[in-house]
């Protein structure tokens, strides 16, 4: 693996895990990946068929293909996740701003500086390796860039996990059981945490 591979790598898992769960960006009244992916429901009819998703991330390739050549680079990547980074951050500022003008409280956080580095460090470290794992198995063909074909062969897999029939339409039956059952794998971890935090 390149170093410019690894020095990107993180940068682009997030920017590539965008695509299906963010592609409308925020929005009031859904909240979480599966309010964005009904934003993703271009003729409003309750489902997400393949079509509308591939649609999407269409749009969203043409949107990190700055140069509009067709190929997308890890620069490409990183200036469209820090780009949206941006983004995000005067978005949150705005709605800090918008609290207090209210009078509600500001929402508090661990410091950053309270963290600790040694865990900060290896975290990082974890998800460089697996986001550089991940750049490379989504460049098939190895050129240091994705295609098209690429780009929408690796996002694609999170339409298909979610169609639970196998029939190319995502319905919102099929994302409640999705969600349900994150939220009861989220409820073993934690229940799985406490019980080794009191051994």
């Amino acid at each position: 693996m390149k170093r410019s591979t690894l020095a990107f790598a993180s940068i682009a898992a997030i920017a590539l895990a965008m695509p299906l769960a963010a592609q409308a960006g925020p929005g009031k009244g859904h909240r979480g990946h599966a309010g964005h992916l009904m934003q993703m429901d271009a003729n409003a009819d309750g489902n997400i068929t393949r079509a509308e998703a591939e649609a999407s991330l269409a749009a969203r390739f043409a949107e990190i293909d700055a140069n509009s050549d067709g190929f997308v680079t890890q620069d490409e990547m990183k200036a469209h996740h820090e780009a949206k980074r941006a983004e995000m951050k005067a978005n949150w500022e705005a709605k800090k701003a918008e609290r207090a003008a209210e009078g509600k409280p500001a929402r508090e956080g661990k410091p950053r500086g309270e963290k600790d580095p040694a865990k900060a460090a290896e975290w990082q470290a974890k998800r460089t390796e697996k986001a550089a794992e991940h750049w490379a198995a989504m460049d098939t063909d190895g050129d240091g860039r994705l295609s098209a074909a690429e780009f929408t062969a690796e996002h694609i897999k999170f339409f298909d996990k979610l169609d639970a029939n196998n029939d190319g339409t995502i319905t919102k039956a099929e994302l409640d059981a999705a969600k349900a059952s994150k939220k009861e794998r989220r409820g073993e971890w934690r229940d799985k945490k406490k019980a080794n935090a009191g051994e």
